[in-house]
C-alpha cells in the first residue's frame, strides 16, 4: 500500500490537510448472479479470519470484490473456494467530511480526462472514506494529477 499525504490543493484553493490518499490494492471476481453469493464469500472471509477493509459486489454478471489488511490471507481464501480473482488498485481517499469533499480530487482526475470507472463513498461520525476506481493504465497519471 502506497500512502500519499495530503491532497494539494491548487492555487487560489484551501489546503486540505486533512484528506489522505492511499492506493490499495484489491480482488475482484465473479460469481453466480444469484441469492446467497454475497454471503457464502463472507461466511468464508469469517471462517479464515480475513479481516476485509471492503467488500463489495455489483449485481452486473455477480461482480464481487474486495480489499483485506493482509491480501494474502484473502487470496488464499479465495483459492480454498476455487476463485481466481483478478488484481487491481484503487485509490482511498479518507478525512474530515463535509458538503463536496471529493470536488477537488474528482476535479483534478477529470481534468486530465481520466474516467473514473467506479466509486464507492461513506460518511460517519464526521468522517468520509471513498475509493475510486480508474483504468490501471491511469493509475500513475492519478496519482501524479491528485498529488500536483
Amino acid at each position: 500500500v502506497v500512502i500519499i499525504y495530503p491532497l494539494r490543493a491548487p492555487l487560489g484553493v484551501p489546503r486540505r490537510d486533512d484528506m489522505k490518499i492511499k492506493i490499495v490494492e484489491c480482488l475482484e471476481w465473479r460469481a453466480s448472479d444469484r441469492p446467497g453469493q454475497l454471503l457464502r464469500f463472507a461466511e468464508a472471509f469469517q471462517e479464515k479470519n480475513v479481516n476485509l477493509d471492503i467488500l463489495w459486489s455489483c449485481g452486473d454478471g455477480g461482480r464481487i470484490g474486495g480489499a483485506a489488511k493482509q491480501p494474502a490471507k484473502l487470496q488464499a481464501a479465495l483459492k480454498s473456494l476455487g476463485v481466481k480473482p483478478r488484481r487491481m488498485k484503487c485509490f482511498y481517499i479518507s478525512g474530515k467530511d463535509k458538503a463536496g469533499v471529493l470536488v477537488e480530487a474528482l476535479g483534478r482526475l477529470a481534468a486530465a480526462r481520466i474516467n473514473v470507472e467506479c466509486s464507492a463513498a461513506l460518511a460517519a461520525q464526521g468522517l468520509f472514506g471513498a475509493m475510486l476506481w480508474v483504468k490501471d493504465r491511469d493509475l500513475a497519471k492519478a496519482r501524479r494529477r491528485l498529488l500536483a
